[in-house]
């Protein structure tokens, strides 16, 4: 054979071996794939059977989408079917909140989805009395038997306002409140019985700001204006009697009627302004009953952490650990009482006592009072630290607020309405409704770091001089050490 038949021999030879080889891993590689997608195949068909829940990670720094122990309790003891439909023009629907309603339909068979475009459907809203100035393009309608009610897209995403004492500006804060509306308009659809509270009236009390009336009723309690002049008692069914701000002493009658009341087991929420030494006589022996009096005086706050800049007598007291504050303190919240005065133990009192509202022992009250001249201390003013709100418990439960503009609208704008929800959270705890106290806002609005000056010329230098120069400086000895070998 000569020299040029071998080569061709050898090089047929090498060809028909490679491309054996390569038909053999061709295969393989063939099959693997074939087994790779029946695998992806069935996953997905497991995976898309599976509740939301399972299948999707809350990774927000927040928690957006994460519901609450108490609406997975509230969800649990379902023994109606709930429909949440979503209104929204098709390719219009807002993700988070339809992410957000699947959560719910995860968590019971009782709790269903579905998206409704009225568009398509123009006559689906026939069926419900609902006021169209509130039909924002994904509101949701929270449906039960017949039984309804409607979550305004501007009752899931809510902006606040807050007061900038420094530059005397507003400040805006958005906040997710999908899951108190709807937890809140569940727990409203399937329940029976709502509580009631009792608004007393009668005595020159400030009246209750709309946004106040609207909360009361989002948190499922029913309000209705309470005159004791012609009763011999509090109605059998109220969940808790509000004084806010009265202006006038109660009659002695009114007096012994809310007296009766409490030592049976009622409930009372009391916000008062600055009583002055022998007045509203009638109205501290409702609080004598239950262990509580006032001092003669305004408190000013010397600590100016605990205030609001240039206004000593707007107090941001600590906030004491107790059902109705926790979601408070726990939200990073301000409570903020202007011209409180000193709450105190009678020293007869045999009730159980909560200080909720305590100013600094930098405080001091003024005993001029309203008719101070100036805030700062004088001769004769007496030393903090105050409590500036209470619970106490004895036989019913009084809790009593030292400041009666609490819930002025710009007063609780300023700390971004907390004043209103500690309120909502004492008429809830008051009424039995506990899974509606700790279920309140998540903002999404992006957080920022503020770095101060020195700092940021610090790390200026480092990210820009410093770290820039080392990396330089280890590739030209790695560079070097590799040309030496």
């Amino acid at each position: 054979m000569s020299r040029m038949e071998k080569i061709v021999t050898r090089s047929k030879g090498s060809i028909r071996k490679m491309f054996s080889h390569r038909f053999i891993a061709g295969s393989w590689s063939a099959f693997a794939v074939v087994i790779v997608i029946v695998i992806a195949v069935f996953a997905n068909l497991i995976v898309s059977s599976l509740p939301t829940t399972a299948t999707q990670i809350d990774m927000t720094s927040n928690s957006l989408y994460s519901l609450s122990d108490q609406t997975k309790r509230i969800a649990a003891s379902l023994d109606k079917d709930v429909t949440l439909y979503l209104l929204a023009s098709s390719g219009s629907e807002d993700t988070t909140i339809t992410r957000f309603l699947n959560n719910y339909a995860a968590l019971s068979s009782h709790i269903k989805v579905e998206t409704v475009d009225p568009n398509v459907q123009p006559t689906f809203l026939k069926g419900y009395d609902l006021e169209t100035s509130r039909l924002y393009q994904n509101s949701v309608i929270v449906d039960s038997e017949g039984r309804y009610r409607l979550v305004g897209y501007d009752e899931i995403y809510v902006t606040d306002y807050s007061m900038d004492y420094y530059s005397y500006s507003y400040n805006t804060t958005t906040t997710f409140d999908g899951e108190n509306a709807i937890t809140n308009a569940i727990h409203y659809v399937t329940s029976e019985n709502l509580p009631k509270v009792y608004v007393l009236s009668g005595h020159g009390e400030q009246e209750l700001s709309s946004d106040v009336t609207d909360m009361i009723k989002q948190d499922n309690m029913e309000y209705e204006s309470l005159s004791l002049l012609s009763l011999e008692s509090v109605p059998e069914d109220a969940a808790a009697v509000l004084i806010h701000a009265p202006s006038s002493d109660l009659g002695e009658d009114e007096t012994a009627v809310l007296i009766s009341y409490l030592e049976n087991g009622g409930n009372v929420v009391l916000m008062t302004d600055y009583i002055e030494s022998g007045k509203m006589t009638n109205l501290l022996k409702v609080t004598q009953a239950m262990g509580l009096t006032v001092e003669t005086g305004i408190v000013i706050e010397g600590d100016r952490n605990m205030r609001i800049s240039r206004y000593p007598h707007y107090i941001l007291p600590e906030v004491a650990s107790h059902e109705i504050t926790d979601a408070i303190v726990d939200g990073g919240y301000y409570i903020l009482a202007p011209v409180a005065q000193p709450i105190t133990e009678t020293e007869s009192s045999t009730a159980d006592i909560t200080w909720l509202l305590t100013t600094s022992s930098s405080s001091y009250a003024k005993q001029a009072a309203l008719n101070m001249k100036t805030t700062e201390k004088e001769d004769g003013d007496t030393d903090g630290p105050f409590h500036v709100g209470a619970v106490s418990e004895k036989g019913g439960k009084l809790i009593w607020f030292s400041s009666g503009s609490m819930l002025n609208s710009n007063v609780d704008y300023t700390v971004g309405g907390a004043n209103s929800n500690l309120l909502l959270n004492a008429l809830n705890w008051m009424g039995g409704q506990e899974e509606s106290i700790s279920i309140r806002a998540k903002s999404i609005d992006e957080e920022t770091l503020t770095v101060p000056a020195s700092s940021s010329s610090f790390w200026s230098v480092v990210m820009i001089g410093i770290i820039p120069a080392a990396l330089i400086a280890v590739g030209v000895i790695i560079y070097i050490r590799r040309k030496r070998r």
